[in-house]
């Protein structure tokens, strides 16, 4: 439901979320030969920046009111629904991208370790696959539940609600918009995060090791106390 339920307003929200130039030029420094595969390409905010380094670029996302609006905005990038536990990929592809905690959308270790899986048996020799999410770091003496103002103007209101359970490693949350034109909207969201060390190990399991690791897109070092990173990873030898 989460990509349904924000379509209308993601890149308004989150569009400074992922340094999209950044990104692109990330991974055209690394992909090799054949398209690159977006893992949850959303609006086609990353992808169409991929696009005006080179590369050639699939996207696939659950959402079909997020691919409507890629479709729209970037005619001629390739699109394809589908659950990323369950990708129809037949490969090889150059590379894969699954940018700002789009992998912990699935909602289970077994949902993630699929994607792991089904992504090494596509990529091509040496390709990489590059994951971009939070550490957990800051979540482990986080408070369970939370409630705060996310967003206020003249004439709406957005609340931010959130329940968080450390043993399961989830983050459930609502945004509660409330405005003079549309009333009330709620917009859910869940996460399950995976530590890096955690996602390591779904990566060994796929046969893929990891080559590279840093805090953020521009390359700045990884330390345990980073809130973030960036990881790669590259079928085993």
């Amino acid at each position: 439901t989460y990509g349904d339920g924000f379509a209308d307003v993601y890149d308004k929200w989150y569009g400074e979320i992922t340094d999209a130039s950044a990104t692109a030029a990330f991974m055209a420094a690394r992909s090799v030969d054949g398209p690159v595969l977006e893992l949850g390409i959303g609006s086609g905010r990353l992808a169409a920046p991929m696009r005006e380094v080179g590369l050639s670029v699939i996207g696939v996302d659950a959402s079909h009111l997020m691919l409507v609006r890629c479709r729209h905005q970037h005619p001629s990038i390739i699109t394809v629904r589908a659950d990323l536990a369950h990708l129809p990929l037949r490969g090889p592809v150059g590379g894969a991208l699954c940018a700002f905690n789009t992998l912990f959308n699935l909602p289970s270790e077994e949902a993630q370790q699929a994607l792991f899986t089904r992504v090494a048996s596509s990529l091509a020799p040496a390709a990489p696959l590059v994951i971009e999410a939070i550490t957990g770091t800051n979540l482990e003496a986080g408070p369970t539940s939370s409630v705060g103002v996310s967003q206020l103007t003249v004439d709406q209101l957005v609340l931010s609600a959130t329940v968080l359970d450390h043993d399961a490693q989830t983050i459930t949350g609502q945004h509660v918009e409330i405005s003079e034109a549309g009333g009330v909207r709620m917009r859910p969201w869940m996460l399950r995060w995976t530590t890096p060390d955690q996602l390591d190990r779904l990566a060994d399991n796929a046969g893929l090791a990891l080559v590279e690791r840093y805090q953020n897109w521009d390359g700045q070092p990884f330390d345990d106390q980073a809130e973030s990173h960036v990881s790669v990873y590259q079928p085993a030898t």
